[in-house]
């Protein structure tokens, strides 16, 4: 994959950025604590295991990331001295020569995990409308969506954000990104840094199956027959004849 052009990765980086994003901003205000009652004690606790001012950290520290990456590819696409202090600046941990970010099949791998879920989720904001919270709550007035995504799967916003999870990871810190060609990474304060963000994004993950669970029964209680029909027609909760 280094035959494609330096410069060709930073509207791919932008775009991962910008998938990143929609994924993790939520599309409506907080519901009132009154919708979040149906979900009792346990609802609660899994709709603040990652509060917002998390994902804002998060969206905010990818963003900063990528942006250096970006212009680690613009030192190394235009050489010159001020480029050459610019390597340095943002590789403290290799030699200039030595900082070789690329495309690679992670990346591409990773990219096309991040804007497919991206787009799911943007999807699922678009399909239900005002009922799209990221804590667990039942709207006034709400209603059972089960066109578009949810007609594939019952739970396809979930399954979007572990993918954009995933394919983020594999983005920013795989071979040939800039945290791993930098050597940011090699130091012990780089490495407990990467740590610890993967770890979050793995924990994501875990948090969303128990909201599955969680959230079907609710779902259940609130709209009875009409759910069970359309756990029939859509039986897979988050991956098509898989789970």
């Amino acid at each position: 994959m280094a035959s494609f052009p330096l410069l060709v990765k930073i509207p791919l980086l932008f775009g991962a950025a910008l998938a990143n994003h929609v994924t993790f901003t939520p599309p409506n205000p907080p519901p009132d604590p009154k919708e979040k009652e149906r979900f009792g004690v346990t609802g609660k606790v899994l709709s603040t295991i990652r509060p917002p001012w998390v994902r804002r950290i998060h969206r905010d520290l990818t963003w900063g990331i990528i942006l250096c990456e970006i212009l680690v590819i613009l030192a190394t696409s235009y050489p010159s001295a001020a480029s050459k202090q610019m390597l340095s600046f943002f590789s403290p941990g290799r030699s200039v020569p030595d900082v070789q970010v690329h495309i690679t099949s992670t990346f591409i791998v990773g990219w096309l995990l991040l804007v497919t879920g991206g787009y799911i989720r943007y999807a699922c904001y678009r399909t239900l409308g005002r009922h799209f919270t990221f804590e667990l709550a039942l709207r006034d007035s709400h209603c059972l969506i089960t066109c578009g995504p949810y007609s594939v799967v019952r739970h396809p916003s979930y399954t979007a954000s572990m993918m954009a999870g995933v394919g983020l990871l594999l983005c920013v810190s795989g071979h040939g990104s800039w945290l791993a060609e930098s050597g940011m990474m090699n130091s012990f304060a780089g490495r407990l840094c990467v740590l610890i963000w993967a770890a979050e994004k793995i924990f994501v993950p875990i948090v969303m199956l128990l909201r599955v669970e969680k959230e079907d029964g609710a779902l259940r209680k609130e709209f009875g027959d009409q759910w069970v029909e359309w756990a029939k027609k859509t039986p897979y909760k988050l991956v098509p004849a898989v789970f």
